[in-house]
């Protein structure tokens, strides 16, 4: 097979062919002649300059026949063939035009509203400055001496509408000159279901880490790949933890680390972001003339000790602000929660948890110490050293703001629950009742009873132990045990629920049952008038016969029996 139509950008080369006779695309014309361009994979080539760009000039001819329906711009969209991103500002633009036209339900060949219109008609008009977009073929340029060291650099930006990512190449020569050229842009529409910036500002590194990854691939040559982003929240999430977030930001922030090391990324100033033409659009003209968008921040021809600060504190006042404000459920998720050795809800009896715990700390104490305590029974003071564990462990789990205000000398919140208890803590470090009982002739605990959290496992085992201590007694009897030596807030409610729940109580508590009383017989409801049936005195001496009193009424009963001719005897009582 033979090919033909080569076409080359060296003047040298295509001499070469022609004296050769090989059959170029302009075999006819001389080496001097200017060749008109021609497309290289949908893209205008200018040979003689060695220059890409898009060609308009199909593009306008169909947008001259000044149709404005939806169908009609979706065409437009189509036309346009950019692999590369040059034009991704100004396409955009009519990428967002197009979003705005489903949002709002326009139909295929209905007329726009007056506002979309406005814009199709500005776009429209600014699309012949898409001539004036063009941009070297060759990375390098002019520059033919060996190279010291190349870099890729990748800037992403996000807004509401819009976001994207931006790749330059950045390379040193022998003599330390430096130079930066663009490499290709990505951009996208917003989607349609609303996302908080931070989200689209990942979303739009991820976009970034993507594009490099597959550009650094194609590329013959090793480079240093730094990443750029102007967003102190997304910075974060990338050199966080991806665990400790909502699965939105834990997929995506793993797939950047997997992609990219976390130490390559870097935040940068937003006023320097090249990016941000992407994610905010503007006319061709201006894309055209706009050095940022095709070189690059002017600090990349600098060396990196004028780089700005890569590396931000995660702690900075300005990020604490903005996590509060997106990642409420992130702080959730890092808040860090007292664990215990044993397992509280695995007890229905304080008695045996005490023994458990005291048997652990002895087993703890045994593994410090070498003189260890081989006794087999609990004493006593193991039993009371795991109770004060818990009544601390409790205290700290339920009251900890409370403990750390008092430790600083300030006064409780209104909201706090035992803000009028006058709450202090003691010598053994529990929260105790300041009270109005010191001079009073009790012991200490009674004065100064600990407080306990009523919604609490320990507190309901503890009320269960003195409710069982003082053989099952009433909600008072108990209660009053209870505040010997602890204070419960909203305690009769506590224990009401406890003792409700108590068999033995439900047991003893329990009300008899009463028989129904059968239907009345026919002669004690059938209507008669006065008199019609008499009866008299049947006893002897007319002496009643007292019965036991029924459960209901302590009186005894007195019945009477009275008989008449024709009737069977009937009683009667008062």
């Amino acid at each position: 097979m033979l090919l033909r139509k080569w076409r080359t950008n060296s003047k040298q080369l295509d001499l070469l062919w022609q004296q050769g006779g090989v059959e170029t695309e302009f075999s006819e014309t001389s080496a001097t002649d200017l060749k008109p361009p021609i497309k290289v994979l949908g893209l205008a080539w200018d040979s003689e300059k060695d220059l890409i760009y898009f060609d308009p000039k199909d593009l306008l001819k169909f947008m001259s026949r000044k149709t404005e329906f939806k169908r009609f711009i979706l065409s437009v969209v189509g036309r346009i063939f950019d692999p590369i991103g040059i034009l991704g500002p100004f396409v955009i633009k009519l990428k967002c035009l197009l979003q705005d036209l489903w949002t709002l339900g326009v139909d295929w060949d209905s007329e726009l509203p007056p506002k979309l219109r406005h814009k199709w008609q500005q776009w429209s008009s600014e699309a012949e400055g898409l001539t004036e977009i063009k941009i070297p073929r060759f990375y390098l340029g002019d520059v033919d001496q060996e190279l010291s060291s190349v870099d890729i650099h990748c800037f992403s930006d996000a807004s509401k509408s819009a976001y994207g990512t931006i790749l330059y190449l950045r390379f040193v020569t022998c003599n330390n000159k430096i130079e930066t050229s663009f490499i290709c842009s990505k951009s996208r529409v917003a989607p349609l279901k609303s996302l908080t910036l931070p989200r689209l500002e990942l979303t739009a590194a991820l976009l970034s880490a993507r594009l490099a990854k597959q550009v650094s691939s194609c590329l013959k040559f090793n480079a240093n790949i730094y990443y750029w982003t102007d967003s102190l929240t997304s910075y974060y999430w990338i050199r966080g933890d991806s665990s400790a977030f909502k699965p939105y930001i834990k997929n995506r922030v793993q797939e950047i680390q997997l992609l990219s090391d976390p130490s390559q990324w870097g935040h940068f100033p937003g006023k320097d972001n090249p990016s941000d033409l992407i994610s905010r659009g503007t006319s061709a003209v201006k894309l055209a003339q706009n050095e940022l968008w095709w070189h690059g921040p002017p600090w990349l021809k600098l060396t990196p000790d004028h780089w700005p600060n890569r590396h931000r504190d995660i702690l900075d006042s300005e990020l604490c602000s903005e996590e509060l404000e997106y990642r409420s459920s992130v702080h959730v998720a890092v808040t860090q929660q007292r664990e215990s050795l044993v397992d509280i809800n695995r007890f229905s009896s304080l008695k045996k948890l005490l023994k458990v715990t005291a048997w652990v700390f002895r087993f703890v104490n045994n593994a410090r110490i070498v003189n260890k305590s081989m006794n087999f029974y609990i004493t006593a003071d193991e039993i009371q050293n795991a109770e004060y564990f818990w009544l601390k462990y409790v205290q700290y789990e339920f009251y900890s703001a409370e403990i750390l205000t008092l430790k600083r000398n300030e006064q409780l919140r209104c909201s706090s629950e035992i803000k009028s208890l006058v709450p202090y803590l003691g010598e053994d470090n529990l929260l105790r009742i300041t009270g109005r009982l010191l001079e009073a002739d009790l012991c200490f605990c009674e004065k100064h009873p600990v407080i306990l959290p009523r919604h609490c496992k320990f507190t309901e085992l503890l009320v269960i132990r003195e409710h069982e201590r003082i053989g099952h007694c009433g909600v008072s009897a108990t209660l009053t045990q209870l505040r010997k030596n602890y204070w419960i807030p909203k305690g009769r409610q506590l224990v009401k629920t406890i003792i409700r729940i108590c068999l033995i109580c439900k047991k003893y508590n329990a009300k008899p049952a009463y028989q129904l009383s059968g239907q009345l017989p026919r002669d004690r409801i059938t209507q008669s008038p006065p008199f019609q049936i008499v009866g008299i005195y049947f006893t002897e001496g007319e002496e009643p016969i007292l019965t036991p009193p029924i459960l209901t009424n302590r009186i005894p009963l007195e019945k009477y029996l009275i008989t008449q001719e024709k009737f069977q005897p009937v009683s009667f009582s008062r």
